[in-house]
C-alpha cells in the first residue's frame, strides 16, 4: 500500500505544475512581474533547498562540502556555456552587428528544470523509503514548490522568444518528470552518492537562470522598487517552505 502514495501525490504535483504554468499564460502581459517573483524562486531554491540537502548528504557520505560547491559552480558554468555558445546568435541591425538569444536556450533552462522536477518525484518515493512522516513532508515541499516551477519554465521558455505552443510542452513535460521520478523510485535503493552530486549541479544552473535570464527581464519590464518587492516575494516564499517544511 505504501507504494501508492507517492504516486499520488506526485500526480498532485503535475497538477500544482500545470496549474503554475497556466498562471504565467494566463497573465503574459504582467510578464515582468512573474519574472520577477521566478528569479526570486529560482534564487532561493539553490539556497534553501538544493545545497543544505546536498552538504546533509556530504557529511553523511564523507564527501567535503568543498566537492558540493564544485559541482555547483561547474553547473552554473554548463548551463551558461550551453546559452551564450549554442543559443546565442549574431545578427545583423543595420550597419551593425548584434547578439541575440536563440530560442533553444529556453529549451536548455526549460529542460533542466524538468529534470530537476524528476528528482523532485523521485525524492518523494525515496522519502517513503524511509518512513511515511518523511515522504509526506518531501511530498507537501515538493507540490508547493512546483507551482512556482510552472510558472518557471513558461517564463523561461517565452524570455527566450519561443513560442507559446513550444513552451506549453516544455511545462507538460516539467509537470510529467516528477510522476516518472516517483514511478523510477519504486524500483531503486540508494540513491544518496548520486544526489550529492547532481543535487548542487541543479542549484548552479538554477542560479544562473535566475540571476543572468530572468533578473534582466524584471529589471526591464518593470521599475526596480517593483522588480525587487516581487523578487523578494519569491525568494521569502521559498525560504518559509523551507524552514516549516524542514526540507
Amino acid at each position: 500500500m505504501t507504494k501508492i502514495y507517492p504516486l499520488i501525490l506526485s500526480f498532485v504535483t503535475f497538477l500544482a505544475t500545470l496549474a503554475g504554468g497556466y498562471t504565467t499564460v494566463k497573465n503574459r502581459s504582467k510578464f515582468g512581474y512573474i519574472a520577477a517573483f521566478s528569479a526570486g524562486v529560482l534564487i532561493a531554491v539553490p539556497l534553501f533547498q538544493l545545497l543544505p540537502t546536498s552538504l546533509d548528504l556530504a557529511a553523511k557520505l564523507n564527501v567535503s562540502a568543498q566537492n558540493v560547491l564544485y559541482f555547483t559552480g561547474l553547473g552554473f558554468i554548463f548551463l551558461y556555456m550551453l546559452e551564450r555558445l549554442l543559443a546565442v546568435k549574431k545578427v545583423r541591425s543595420g550597419n551593425t552587428w548584434k547578439y541575440e538569444r536563440h530560442s533553444t536556450g529556453g529549451f536548455y533552462g526549460a529542460s533542466e528544470l524538468a529534470l530537476h522536477s524528476f528528482v523532485d518525484g523521485f525524492s518523494i518515493g525515496v522519502g517513503f523509503h524511509f518512513n511515511f512522516q518523511i515522504g509526506m513532508v518531501i511530498a507537501l515541499a515538493v507540490i508547493f514548490h512546483d507551482f512556482p516551477d510552472g510558472m518557471n519554465t513558461v517564463a523561461v521558455m517565452l524570455n527566450s522568444g519561443n513560442s507559446l505552443k513550444s513552451s506549453l510542452r516544455m511545462l507538460m513535460l516539467d509537470a510529467v518528470t516528477p510522476v516518472l521520478g516517483a514511478v523510477v523510485s519504486l524500483f531503486v535503493t540508494s540513491v544518496d552518492n548520486y544526489l550529492v552530486y547532481l543535487l548542487p549541479f541543479f542549484a548552479g544552473g538554477f542560479l544562473y537562470l535566475g540571476a543572468s535570464d530572468l533578473l534582466p527581464e524584471a529589471h526591464e519590464e518593470t521599475s526596480p522598487a517593483t522588480a525587487f518587492i516581487v523578487s523578494l516575494v519569491g525568494f521569502l516564499v521559498v525560504f518559509l517552505a523551507s524552514r516549516f517544511l524542514n526540507f
